[in-house]
């Protein structure tokens, strides 16, 4: 029951005070524990970072398990399908900050660098199901549907980081629908 708790005041932490300011006394003290009894769940601060990118790919499997498919119309699984990838609940499920912070850490430590792999197989995988479903059903048109898995990720994941920086929060919803048409047209005009 403290795992949980822990892991959620290291990722707060995170977001207020960068990785280097994650503390586990900081940490401890968010949470109103003995910082011992951080080190006793896990032993040290690089276990704690890899239990917190173990839960950002829980949230974000979560999230991709969440999207259903819950029409029979192909053009509008499509557009369920981009508007998912584009919603603001995507984009807010984990803080830009510490995204940032597990991408930084992922060129240092080998073991956070194979849970982003994964995370990025796990998002390749659904997207490569999607869109070969979408190219049978004759929605899409595509010669390579790995590298348009590839294409839609990068579009996905460079709009995230970008519009953090350029684009005004009340502006991201017309963003997210600019997004989704610039997909749909790689989508339909290979």
């Amino acid at each position: 029951m403290r795992k949980p708790q822990i892991i959620k005041a290291f990722y707060e932490t995170i977001i207020e005070e960068g990785f280097e300011g994650a503390s586990l006394a900081k940490v401890a003290k968010r949470c109103g524990l003995n910082p011992t009894l951080i080190l006793h769940y896990f032993k040290n601060k690089e276990n704690l970072t890899i239990a917190c990118v173990d839960r950002a790919i829980e949230e974000y499997s979560n999230l991709l398990q969440r999207y259903i498919p819950n029409t029979k119309d192909p053009e509008k699984r499509l557009l369920n399908l981009l508007n998912a990838l584009w919603s603001r609940e995507y984009y807010e499920a984990i803080h830009i900050a510490s995204s940032f912070a597990v991408i930084d850490i992922s060129f240092r430590n080998k073991k956070v660098k194979q849970r982003m792999e994964r995370l990025y197989y796990i998002f390749k995988r659904f997207l490569f199901q999607e869109l070969s479903e979408l190219q049978k059903q004759k929605v899409i048109k595509v010669n390579n549907i790995e590298e348009t898995a590839e294409v839609i990720m990068a579009m996905v994941e460079g709009s995230r980081h970008f519009s953090h920086f350029f684009i005004t929060y009340e502006k991201r919803d017309e963003f997210h629908r600019s997004m989704v048409k610039a997909a749909c047209s790689i989508l339909k005009n290979p």
